[in-house]
C-alpha cells in the first residue's frame, strides 16, 4: 500500500519547481496529513509569505481545518524578492518556516486561533515568539540548514529595503541563534524549548 499523501491545492502557482519543492517540504510534516494545504500566489503587499487557516466551516473544528501558505505577487514586494527565482534551499527553508506556523496552529481551538491572530497583529512580543517558534518547529523537522540559508539570503540580499531587514532582525531568530539551535538539536536529538506562547 502506498504511503498516504498530503492534500495540496495549488492556486495561481504555475511554477513546476515551486510546486515540487512545496510538496517535498510538506512531506516532512506528517502531522499535517489530515488537513488540506493550499499554496496560493496572490498580491499581498506587506508580506512575502504567510501561513494562515482557511476561514470556512471546517475552521471551527481542529480535526477538519484547512490551511494555506500564501506568497506574494505584489509588484512592490516582488521587485525585491521573486520567490520563483530564489535558490531551492532558500525557498524550502521559507516553506518549512511557514509550515512550522501551521503545526503551531494545529492544537488551537477556533477561539484560540482568533486570539492568536489578534496577539500577532497587535503585540510585537507575541509576533516575535510566534516567528521564533515557527523556526524552532522547522529545525525540529530537519530543515535547520535551509532555514539558516533563508535568513542569510534575506539579510544579505542587497536590494531588500532597510525596514524589511530591520523587521527580520527584530522578530526572527538570528543566524547565530539558529546555528546554536541546530547544534543543540543535533547534539541532543531533541529540540530545546526556547519559546513559549
Amino acid at each position: 500500500m502506498p504511503p498516504p499523501q498530503h492534500r495540496i491545492v495549488y492556486q495561481n502557482v504555475q511554477s513546476d519547481h515551486l510546486r515540487e519543492w512545496f510538496a517535498e517540504t510538506l512531506a516532512a510534516y506528517p502531522e499535517l496529513l489530515p488537513h488540506p494545504i493550499y499554496l496560493r500566489k496572490l498580491p499581498t503587499k506587506y508580506s512575502t509569505m504567510r501561513a494562515q487557516p482557511v476561514i470556512n466551516l471546517a475552521f471551527f473544528r481542529r480535526a477538519t481545518r484547512h490551511y494555506r501558505v500564501d506568497f506574494s505577487s505584489h509588484l512592490e514586494v516582488t521587485q525585491h524578492v521573486r520567490v520563483r527565482e530564489l535558490p531551492k534551499r532558500v525557498v524550502v527553508g521559507w516553506f518549512a518556516h511557514e509550515l512550522g506556523h501551521i503545526v503551531d496552529y494545529l492544537n488551537r481551538p477556533w477561539r484560540g486561533m482568533i486570539a492568536f491572530g489578534l496577539g500577532y497583529a497587535f503585540w510585537s512580543r507575541y509576533m516575535r515568539e510566534a516567528e521564533r517558534r515557527a523556526d524552532t518547529i522547522a529545525v525540529d523537522h530537519g530543515f535547520g540548514e535551509q532555514v539558516l540559508a533563508t535568513k542569510r539570503y534575506l539579510i544579505n540580499h542587497a536590494t531588500l529595503p532597510a525596514h524589511y531587514k530591520k523587521r527580520l532582525r527584530k522578530y526572527y531568530l538570528s543566524a547565530d541563534e539558529l546555528e546554536a539551535l541546530i547544534n543543540a538539536y543535533e547534539d541532543d536529538g531533541e529540540m530545546p524549548d526556547i519559546v513559549e506562547i
